[in-house]
């Protein structure tokens, strides 16, 4: 087993809807599969519930529960984006490595 990596949500996020982004300008995005249409969402509740604790912060009227929600959320979408880099690492291993 591999040690855990450490996964900057942020960074990864934007690194999806930039993903999403220029492939919808492209016109390709019709193509996504539906597990990185699933991560795509989650990158997008996770950036969203982001935003409105950052808010919260802010003018100092973070609650416990948007702190949850927030947490919660980075944690659906870090898990789905290590679980997809997983698969493609799988899946461009050669059928001989047995690792």
């Amino acid at each position: 087993m591999q040690p855990e990596r450490k996964i900057d949500a942020d960074e990864a996020a934007q690194e999806i809807v930039n993903v999403w982004g220029m492939n919808m300008q492209a016109g390709t995005a019709k193509y996504f599969t539906a597990d990185f249409k699933e991560l795509i969402e989650k990158a997008f509740a996770y950036r969203t519930e982001k935003s409105s604790a950052d808010n919260a912060r802010e003018f100092n009227r973070l609650t416990k529960e948007q702190t949850e929600r927030e947490q919660r959320k980075k944690k659906e979408f870090t898990d789905a984006f290590v679980e997809g880099q997983t698969k493609e690492i799988m899946a461009t291993r050669p059928a001989t490595d047995k690792s």
